[in-house]
């Protein structure tokens, strides 16, 4: 599979223009957690763009990329498992999102029991 170079700029324009349906009218920065799926690292910098978040968001995204590699629209569940699995506040309210082909996008939000 190829991805068109301009997949993570339309990423940002959907995700920009849907933030608020997203997040359900909550702000970026109500959410600690992001579990999004790593589909290369242009993918990654749309959606930290389009969010505005801090670096720091997308470390768990950029490791698994790092370590595993883009393993299609399912990778975003290594990102989960990484997340859940790191100590941290208990209630930390969290928005994952997977990328598939013809560029749709699944998300959910989450929190840490």
């Amino acid at each position: 599979m190829f991805l068109s170079g301009q997949v993570p700029g339309s990423i940002r324009h959907a995700l920009g223009e849907s933030q608020n349906r997203i997040l359900r009218d909550a702000g970026a920065e109500a959410f600690d957690l992001w579990a999004i799926h790593p589909g290369g690292r242009t993918v990654l910098d749309a959606v930290e763009a389009a969010f505005a978040l801090p670096p720091k968001a997308m470390a768990a995204s950029r490791d698994v990329l790092r370590r595993f590699g883009n393993m299609s629209s399912a990778t975003v569940l290594f990102v989960l498992k990484a997340l859940l699995d790191a100590p941290g506040e208990k209630g930390a309210r969290g928005c994952a999102m997977a990328f598939g082909p013809g560029l749709t996008a699944e998300t959910m939000l989450f929190s840490q029991a």
